[in-house]
């Protein structure tokens, strides 16, 4: 059971499990996502066989005594993880520690969940007292040198996501309205299509929006090749299976709502879900509030979309909710926009691009993890 604290009006309960990842999601999985992490170590002797490691999580109770269902004050419980995150570090006994809790700490202010942002500061203190074995007898103080931390923290941040910048011969991009899907469309059309001197094939799905498809029909003209406006799925494979065999088949979607998607979208998502030939990417906006586009990634699940890809690089201020996704969801990113210039501001994704932004908002001594 659940023990309550009357002092600070907290439930509280162990976890053990051979990692310290398993045991967070352990808690998480009884307790919910809002649950507080207050302690982690190694299991104590008499624990050993529930676990190699203990964590210890607390929740305040609901007025309907269901621990999962509380609410608290965000600034509160942000200076409160704020206070765990640095017991927690400080507890892990480490024999070479970097400062306690300075990785999660500018994690944090960046803006990356909590959850993650204490896994990985676990994550670069391990990897630290591994590299103290290599290097024994090299540091006599109790702080790692700020260029080790950042190298550190930055192969740590890498290693959580993965990038897959290539495009399938038949290829559709989906995502909320306004998302950019049809500019990227246009630019991959030049820069994967027409600059190798393949055959191109536009298509557009897109008729749910007044003239969504002229925009598109306009961009093929320019270019010179062909466009088809396919309102059905039936429409869609018969237009897919008319391309010429080495084509490079590009498909616009329209931009789904909740309610759009709900009204009129899952006929699509069920089509594009179930031919293993195309290779479809969610288009993201880099700049959205992580709590939004997790909802968004959610909703677009209907489609199994293989990859990410992030427009509007050039406006988003941190790239901790793009680095968050790509962790939680680990699907590729794929290509990056970085603005609206057609074909030239389209990039493929680079990890480093992702740990560059994500750094430019890390205060010392992890500024400079990229």
């Amino acid at each position: 059971m659940l023990a309550s604290d009357k002092n600070s009006k907290l439930y509280v309960k162990s976890y053990f499990a051979q990692s310290i990842e398993a045991a967070i999601e352990q808690a998480h999985a009884e307790l919910g996502p809002d649950a507080l992490l207050l302690n982690s170590r190694e299991a104590p002797p008499e624990a050993k066989h529930q676990g190699a490691y203990e964590v210890v999580f607390g929740c305040k109770p609901a007025s309907s005594g269901a621990p999962a269902e509380m609410q608290r004050d965000p600034v509160d419980d942000l200076r409160r993880k704020m206070d765990e995150i640095r017991d927690m570090v400080a507890r892990i006994g480490v024999a070479h520690a970097a400062p306690a809790g300075s990785v999660a700490d500018a994690l944090l202010a960046a803006g990356v969940d909590p959850v993650l942002a204490v896994e990985i500061e676990i994550a670069v203190q391990h990897r630290l007292r591994n590299q103290s074995v290599i290097e024994m007898g090299r540091l006599k103080s109790g702080n790692w040198p700020p260029a080790d931390v950042m190298r550190e923290t930055a192969a740590e941040l890498e290693s959580r996501f993965d990038i897959d910048p290539v495009i399938g011969r038949i290829t559709a991009l989906i995502g909320p309205p306004g998302a950019g899907k049809t500019t990227c469309l246009v630019k991959l059309a030049v820069t994967q299509g027409l600059a190798a001197r393949r055959a191109v094939r536009l298509i557009s799905t897109d008729n749910y929006r007044i003239a969504a498809a002229a925009q598109l029909q306009t961009y093929a003209e320019v270019l010179g090749v062909p466009f088809t406006l396919a309102e059905t799925p039936a429409a869609l494979a018969q237009a897919i299976d008319a391309a010429p065999n080495d084509a490079l088949v590009l498909i616009d979607t329209p931009g789904y709502s909740a309610a759009s998607l709900a009204e009129s979208g899952f006929d699509l998502a069920a089509f594009l879900r179930n031919r293993q030939d195309i290779d479809t990417h969610l288009v993201l906006t880099a700049s959205m509030r992580l709590a939004d586009l997790r909802r968004i990634v959610d909703r677009f699940e209907a489609f199994h979309p293989a990859k990410l890809l992030f427009t509007r690089l050039d406006e988003a201020e941190s790239s901790a909710a793009m680095f968050c996704e790509a962790a939680r969801t680990r699907k590729p990113l794929s290509f990056f926009g970085t603005g609206q210039l057609v074909p030239e501001d389209l990039e493929p994704a680079r990890k480093e691009t992702i740990t560059r932004l994500l750094a430019r908002e890390l205060p010392q001594p992890c500024e400079a993890v990229a």
